[in-house]
């Protein structure tokens, strides 16, 4: 009985050691961001723009495929937070394994996930990372780009279904 008290006892204090040491996920994610932020890695609207247009930039977005159907920024590329580096291998690597994008903006609504994966991404080898909220393009009145219709989705289909800007832009 003695044995079995001292085990539980030393198994609650480890879980509450473990416990202190956890940092949630809004404390991490602000953190991140700051610091990329402080680093001069997160990236203007300005940035973003030339990146899209620039043969050696990948313009990556982490959000979930749902997220990324209700709006994304034209010429953007999906690649999930389940496994980004498998998702830009397709993008940034040739058929060798050698870098032919080595540099990279991140993107989720509010750069959050984006600058949890920058993290990853930069020890993966690519020469700049940079992260961007797509709350950011939506509020400076730039074009989103949605695939979603009053049918079911029709992806792959050929259908154009234009740009959508945010209301306070309709003017």
């Amino acid at each position: 009985m003695k044995l079995k008290t001292v085990g539980l006892g030393i198994l609650f204090t480890a879980s509450v050691l473990f416990a202190n040491e956890f940092v949630n996920y809004e404390a991490l994610s602000k953190k991140l961001k700051e610091q990329m932020k402080k680093e001069g890695n997160y990236a203007t609207i300005e940035e973003v723009k030339n990146a899209l247009e620039s043969k050696d930039w990948i313009v990556a977005d982490v959000r979930t495929m749902e997220e990324w159907a209700a709006a994304h920024i034209k010429g953007s590329v999906r690649i999930g937070r389940q496994a980004p580096e498998k998702g830009l291998e397709l993008f940034a690597l040739d058929d060798e394994g050698k870098f032919i994008k080595q540099n990279l903006i991140i993107i989720c609504n509010s750069a959050a996930r984006a600058s949890i994966e920058a993290q990853t991404l930069k020890m993966m080898g690519f020469k700049t990372v940079k992260v961007f909220d797509l709350y950011s393009w939506i509020d400076k009145c730039n074009p989103v780009v949605t695939k979603y219709t009053v049918k079911k989705d029709k992806a792959g289909t050929g259908l154009s279904f234009g740009n959508f800007y945010a209301e306070h832009c309709k003017k």
